[in-house]
C-alpha cells in the first residue's frame, strides 16, 4: 500500500545457475518511493548467446528497507534458452594396411558448435567387405563431450597381412544421442591393400608313353603366396617336337 513517508530499499543481483558477466549484467542500487508511490522497476540486462544450455536463474535481493518492512526480499529471474542443440558428425578414414601388426584408422566425431550441456552418444564398428577379427578389431563405446568440447576421436586397429586382396571397408555408426542431434551417423573406413599380385608358375612333367591307350601328363600350377582373391588363368597346349 502507499505510504505517507519516503520509503527506500536497497537491491542487488546475485548469481544462481546464471553467472554475472557471461549470462547477465550485475546491477545494484537503491530505490526510493516518494509518498503515494507503490511501484518501482529494476532492469537487468540479459546477454544473448548461441549456446544450447539449460534454463538459468539469478535473483534480485532486497535489503536495508527504510520506513517499510520487507515481505518478499528475493525475486527470481529465469533466462529461458532459445538455442537448438548442436549437431554431430563423423568423418571417413582411409589407411593402408601393413604387412604385420596394426595401423590405426582414426575417425573424428565433431559437434557443429560448442554446447554448455554434457553431450553423450554411442559408437560401434560394423563389417562391410572388411570383417572382424581378420581385418580389423571391433570397437564400441560411449563418447562424452563436456561443456565447451567440440571433437572426439574413435580409433580402430587395422590388421596387417601379406594377402593380395581388394581394398576393403567397414563403418563406424553413431547412436543414442543425448543433448545433440546426429547429422551424419556413419563414418566409412577404407583399408587400402599394400600387397603385390602373386605370381603363378607351371612345372615341367615327364611321362612314359604306353603301348596303347593314354597316360596322363599332370601339370601343377602354383602361386608363390596365397591370395585373398579368387584368381583365374587360362591354359592351352602347344606343339613342340
Amino acid at each position: 500500500k502507499a505510504s505517507g513517508r519516503d520509503v527506500s530499499v536497497g537491491y542487488a543481483t546475485a548469481d544462481g545457475s546464471a553467472t554475472a558477466g557471461s549470462d547477465y549484467v550485475a546491477t545494484g542500487g537503491s530505490l526510493v518511493f516518494t509518498p503515494g508511490q507503490t511501484t518501482k522497476t529494476v532492469n537487468v540486462q540479459v546477454n544473448g548467446d548461441t549456446l544450447d544450455e539449460f534454463d538459468e536463474t539469478f535473483t534480485v535481493n532486497l535489503s536495508d528497507a527504510v520506513n517499510a518492512a520487507i515481505a518478499d526480499g528475493t525475486g527470481v529471474g529465469t533466462i529461458t534458452d532459445d538455442d537448438p542443440p548442436p549437431t554431430v558428425s563423423v568423418n571417413n578414414a582411409t589407411v593402408t594396411e601393413g604387412d604385420t601388426g596394426t595401423v590405426d584408422a582414426t575417425f573424428t566425431v565433431s559437434l557443429s558448435t560448442a554446447s554448455s550441456k554434457t553431450i553423450t552418444l554411442d559408437y560401434a564398428t560394423a563389417d562391410g567387405t572388411a570383417t572382424t577379427p581378420a581385418d580389423y578389431a571391433a570397437a564400441s563405446g560411449t563418447l562424452t563431450f563436456t561443456p565447451g568440447q567440440t571433437s572426439k576421436t574413435v580409433v580402430v586397429h587395422v590388421n596387417g597381412d601379406l594377402l593380395d586382396e581388394a581394398n576393403e571397408t567397414f563403418v563406424v555408426n553413431l547412436s543414442n544421442p543425448s543433448n545433440v542431434t546426429i547429422a551424419d551417423s556413419q563414418g566409412l573406413g577404407t583399408i587400402n591393400d599394400n600387397d603385390p599380385l602373386p605370381t603363378v608358375s607351371v612345372n615341367d612333367v615327364t611321362v612314359t608313353e604306353g603301348n596303347s591307350g593314354t597316360v596322363a601328363a599332370t601339370f601343377t600350377l602354383s602361386l608363390n603366396v596365397p591370395s585373398g582373391r579368387a584368381l583365374t588363368v587360362d591354359y592351352s597346349t602347344a606343339d613342340g617336337t
